[in-house]
């Protein structure tokens, strides 16, 4: 993303004049959310400057705090980064680099929906077919069934390798899970239950913790409606500007 970013925040790069960053936070307002925290990695001043600038303006979350993960140790660390701003309620999770077009409702009120539902951790997913493979990031392929909105996974196999992008492994289409989580108060225990059976140096990452919520069958997958954009990605980011551009 360099070229594209040009040592810039990727979070602050714009799309269709805004940064990408303010669409989700669009988002969550959308959804309902009306108290936002913003975890950053040291250093990104501007992103914080920005993210508290738009708090309560038209649109915007009416509170948006910011916490810094200190080392970039995975998105479950970054996860737990907000374990006090959580407290005793479940938390909405949502990733800056994925985004949602052509959506019937916001796809952080999908996995909420999901979880007033099922009383249990939510993720998100899509299904990527083998044309929009290049453009979507190396996230693993969940065995499973759908039911409706609805899917039942069977397992969650290992994340792919950094730099590299979707691989169906011959199929025509398949699923994935996406940036968008709901978390109960139990997935902080479960992340730091993970953290302590991890190797030395190891990232804390949502995939191990996913596994065992779902090994104790308290993970539900929600398909989410809409069309899933990867702006972490050049392919990707050209994808969004191209359709957020047009609405």
């Amino acid at each position: 993303m360099l070229p594209i970013s040009r040592g810039m925040a990727k979070e602050l790069v714009p799309i269709a004049g805004e940064p990408v960053v303010a669409h989700v936070l669009r988002e969550c307002a959308r959804s309902g959310i009306e108290h936002v925290l913003v975890v950053v990695s040291p250093g990104k001043d501007a992103l914080v400057e920005f993210v508290r600038s738009v708090a309560g303006a038209q649109g915007m979350p009416a509170r948006i705090d910011t916490e810094v993960q200190t080392e970039p140790r995975g998105l479950a660390d970054a996860v737990r980064v907000g374990r006090s701003f959580a407290g005793n309620e479940p938390v909405a999770v949502a990733l800056p680099d994925n985004l949602f077009v052509d959506t019937p409702r916001p796809a952080v009120a999908q996995v909420i929906e999901c979880y007033a539902s099922a009383h249990t951790n939510v993720v998100g997913l899509t299904e990527i077919t083998a044309e929009l493979a290049a453009a979507r990031g190396p996230t693993p392929i969940y065995p499973g069934a759908r039911r409706g909105d609805d899917f039942l996974i069977e397992s969650i196999p290992s994340k792919g390798a950094h730099g590299t992008t979707f691989a169906l492994g011959g199929a025509r289409s398949a699923m994935t899970g996406v940036g968008r989580y709901v978390f109960t108060p139990q997935a902080f225990d479960i992340i730091d239950e993970v953290e302590r059976s991890l190797e030395g140096g190891r990232e804390l990452d949502d995939i191990p913790v996913m596994q065992v919520m779902l090994a104790r069958g308290a993970l539900r997958g929600r398909v989410l409606r809409g069309t899933f954009l990867d702006v972490g990605l050049p392919e990707g980011f050209r994808e969004a500007a191209e359709k957020l551009g047009r609405e």
